[in-house]
């Protein structure tokens, strides 16, 4: 199987068997006549079916450990000569997982079956572990599961690539057709493989348009895929993140579940890891977030820019900025066309949406030196992730008085009049700092700190106006325009050479997509479209998009990893 597009572990895929190839995910026909603990019609040769079953042993789920160890043993001696699937059983003893992927590594399959899926779903740990187990491990199989349609969304954004559907005629048996809300409301007559199929077709449109979490959280008709979810959020957000791409798209909340998004995770450990205040920070503003995006383009932050003018002048060259916002918490100015989200406002947050963001502030205010100080031009809830913050660091915060919201005539005039205390005076050089900081910053966000250095040093050019360019010595090293990067190889060369990040390694020469099998080693921290520089004997000879996340280029043996877009 080869991967051609991810959202989270989720993917879109392409499978080969000899001649015949289908994409993924999909409805899978399974043979298990071969095996005889499912009938006692047992030919001698594999059907034409897409898959072969190989002859397994039935274990449930609460097996004891002396039947598994002399299943695990009998196992061994079958020839699985001719089977291209491997019929894995959900243990309660996932301490034994490791003996059943010897054997699947050992006879190289196409794909798992991953038996008693149906009780697996009602044990949410053991269903996200051993996905996560089989995914990690075995990159270029797949993962079949035997589910009904309205779990097909949540199994895909875990892992599982396609379906059996043989059960799905006990429905038809019964006169029941699904709808989205089934269990619970049921449709009369009709075909449920159509139901199966419809689901599918809908599953592979949301992972195209990258929109596969969105169907997640509107596919909530059992406790079984909230709580599924809500584990596979908290107890394995990191291989959620590794596979989901930077967002290029909105990102809309729509649920509780939707904070807890790897792309929440990930900004999070951004604005811990990734950013640095300017050097010439003398005065520092929290303010709010607005509806519109990027904030400055929305009435309440042209008000308060003007509001900033009038009381400091050049000053504001001096002054940063952070927006307090649920659920990414704060977002620097600098970053504010990164920050593609929409969310329901209400005026109340909730305690998951409080504490993060205090916890985030704290932290980020630590990173400024302790003789800056702070300003808060803030009202409800923002008011608590403040003080919370404070209360943290042991930092004065400075609060405006705020009357009938934060853009009304007396909330500005107290804005000024508080700001009109501090003598700050900027300067042409500040000015100049403060432009080169905006565009280095978004490359620190991609890339990690110093890679805005490495393309745009102090010595550095900007040239256009719309689409900016950016040059050291005379030579392009990148492009910027509203929080869209591109990297040239020299760019890219300077990046290596200032983080070493981002970068696949080859030995061999660069003529066309680097492939996973050719990757010699990869940057852990790539995900999938992720800007990479690739390296031989440390020079970089081609910048393209990542396809595969870091450590999946490593283990994957097909497919492309890298797609090139430029070659030095």
């Amino acid at each position: 199987m080869e991967v051609l597009r991810h959202e989270g572990p989720g993917r879109l895929g392409l499978v080969r068997l000899g001649e015949y190839s289908f994409r993924t995910p999909a409805l899978a026909g399974i043979d298990f006549t071969l095996s005889p603990f499912n009938s006692f019609f047992h030919p001698k040769e594999p059907g034409d079916y897409d898959f072969n079953l190989a002859p397994a042993i039935p274990l449930g789920f609460y097996t004891p450990d002396e039947v598994i160890q002399k299943t695990i043993g009998r196992l061994w001696s079958i020839n699985y000569e001719g089977f291209n699937a491997f019929y894995l059983p959900a243990l309660r003893r996932t301490e034994y997982l490791p003996e059943f992927f010897k054997i699947i590594e050992r006879y190289g399959f196409e794909a798992v079956y991953l038996g008693n899926s149906k009780i697996l779903i009602r044990e949410y740990r053991h269903f996200v572990r051993i996905l996560r187990e089989i995914r990690e491990r075995f990159p270029n199989i797949m993962i079949i599961a035997d589910l009904e349609p309205f779990f097909y969304p949540l199994a895909v954004y875990l892992g599982v690539d396609a379906f059996d559907t043989r059960s799905l005629k006990l429905y038809d048996f019964e006169g029941k057709t699904f709808t989205q809300y089934s269990p619970f409301i049921w449709k009369e007559g009709g075909n449920s493989l159509d139901s199966a199929r419809e689901t599918i077709l809908l599953v592979r449109k949301a992972l195209e348009e990258g929109k596969l979490r969105y169907l997640v959280e509107n596919f909530f008709p059992t406790q079984y895929n909230a709580g599924i979810l809500r584990i596979a959020d908290l107890e394995h957000g990191d291989y959620l993140e590794k596979y989901t791409p930077i967002q290029k798209e909105t990102v809309y909340f729509i649920s509780d579940a939707s904070i807890r998004r790897p792309e929440v995770k990930r900004w999070h450990s951004r604005v811990v890891e990734r950013f640095v205040p300017p050097k010439n920070t003398g005065l520092l503003l929290l303010f709010p977030c607005s509806a519109k995006k990027p904030y400055s383009f929305s009435r309440s932050h042209t008000l308060y820019r003007k509001a900033v003018k009038e009381a400091l002048g050049s000053g504001i060259a001096k002054v940063h900025e952070l927006i307090l916002t649920s659920p990414f918490g704060v977002v620097p100015r600098e970053w504010e066309w990164l920050a593609k989200y929409d969310i329901v406002v209400t005026g109340h947050w909730s305690e998951e949406e409080i504490k993060p963001a205090a916890e985030l502030l704290a932290k980020t205010l630590e990173k400024y030196p302790k003789d800056v100080p702070i300003i808060a031009h803030l009202d409800e809830a923002y008011v608590e992730i403040a003080k919370m913050a404070a209360e943290m660091t042991g930092r004065e915060i400075i609060f405006t008085r705020v009357e009938n919201g934060t853009t009304s005539k007396e909330s500005l005039r107290s804005l000024t009049e508080t700001l009109r205390e501090f003598e700050l005076e900027g300067t042409k050089e500040d000015r100049t700092y403060r432009y080169f900081e905006g565009i280095r910053k978004v490359f620190d966000f991609y890339f990690g700190i110093g890679a805005g250095e490495a393309v745009l040093p102090d010595k550095g050019q900007v040239k256009g106006s719309k689409m900016l360019r950016l040059f050291v010595d005379g030579q392009q090293t990148g492009t910027y325009k509203d929080g869209v990067i591109s990297v040239t190889p020299f760019g890219m060369q300077r990046i290596y050479d200032a983080t070493k990040s981002y970068w696949v390694k080859i030995d061999f020469d660069l003529r066309g997509d680097v492939f996973a099998v050719g990757v010699g080693e990869a940057d852990e921290r790539i995900r999938p479209d992720d800007i990479v520089g690739i390296v031989r004997d440390e020079k970089v000879v081609g910048v393209g998009k990542a396809v595969l996340s870091g450590e999946e280029m490593i283990r994957a043996k097909k497919g492309v990893a890298v797609k090139v877009r430029k070659r030095a």
